[in-house]
């Protein structure tokens, strides 16, 4: 029994308020009390109330809401609700951060992680099982032919759950951009549809606005061996390396190496396998080369100095 404090904080997305009405519930250790007073949640705003109850709840373990509607259900995206019970005691947050639809009573558990020995009564045992319950129904595999790999049940966007789709800013966000690349596309294809692209320096002539700074830095440091060798490794076809002791037979030095030719050899030497514990080891010695593994490519593309680089792919 007592005064207690609830605040009720609403998302900052478009939509993300409703219309609806929202009635709560406080659900105690030692009893459950309905709050009279009813909720219109406001997109991005905190809404606070001070309820007058009569029972004794103790502890607090779950907050209870439900939406209700007369003509149009009005989804609302919740935050998290907080309740500061009687007096000076600790304030209690119980996280939502989903889609509140429908008219159905959703139960909120309170925040704090908990074991098996904390919860005597099953409570939050028995909570997560209907949660997990609810969850294989609404996530589903489907199969569009057999062999394959399966994929989300649905065949468009309102078939996924909503929960699981951007939020409408973030649509509305992807949807002006789209509209400004094609845009700026036609613009540019209107003023370069006669003229040939020579070379890279063309890039400021055909992309002159709209840079990114990652597009920057690629125009700026294109020719550079560390910038190739990463896009080389990790773009869209990555390439795989294998380690090599040996000098490939394909790498012909040309006249006037030669001692660069027996100082890499007389390096790669030092290469060696010893036995330990049963097992074969790699012992690194000055330089080790890395080789692409594609027939289609092998040539040396890499070497470190002092160490054992390892294979990566």
């Amino acid at each position: 029994m007592g005064l207690y404090r609830i605040r009720v904080s609403t998302g900052a997305s478009f939509h993300a308020g409703s219309k609806n009405q929202v009635q709560l519930w406080l659900v105690g250790q030692h009893g459950e009390a309905a709050l009279g007073k009813r909720l219109w949640p406001t997109r991005g705003k905190e809404t606070e109330v001070k309820v007058e109850v009569p029972e004794y709840l103790g502890p607090l373990l779950f907050v209870k809401l439900r939406k209700r509607h007369l003509l149009q259900d009005d989804a609302w995206f919740c935050n998290w609700i907080s309740v500061q019970g009687p007096g000076a005691g600790d304030e209690v947050r119980f996280p939502c951060y989903r889609w509140v639809e429908g008219d159905g009573v959703l139960s909120l558990p309170e925040g704090t992680g908990r074991t098996v020995g904390d919860d005597p009564q099953g409570l939050f045992q028995k909570h997560r099982e209907e949660e997990l319950e609810e969850r294989r129904k609404l996530y589903r595999w489907g199969n569009w032919k057999d062999g394959l790999i399966l994929s989300v049940a649905g065949t468009k966007l309102s078939d996924l759950p909503v929960d699981e789709r951007f939020l409408e800013d973030k649509r509305v966000d992807f949807e002006v951009s789209l509209a400004k690349g094609l845009a700026d596309l036609a613009i540019k294809d209107s003023l370069n549809v006669l003229t040939c692209w020579k070379d890279l320096d063309d890039f400021n002539r055909i992309f002159w606005c709209g840079q990114s700074k990652l597009a920057e830095r690629v125009r700026d440091s294109w020719k550079e061996d560390a910038l190739f060798g990463y896009q080389f490794l990790n773009g869209a076809n990555p390439m795989v390396l294998r380690r090599s002791v040996h000098l490939p037979a394909r790498l012909v030095f040309p006249p006037g190496m030669e001692e660069l030719q027996a100082q890499l050899e007389k390096e790669l030497k030092v290469w060696t396998s010893e036995p330990q514990g049963g097992s074969t080891v790699q012992c690194g010695g000055l330089a080790s080369m890395m080789l692409l593994r594609d027939p289609l490519w092998a040539w040396l593309a890499a070497s470190q100095q002092g160490g054992i680089l390892q294979e990566r792919s």
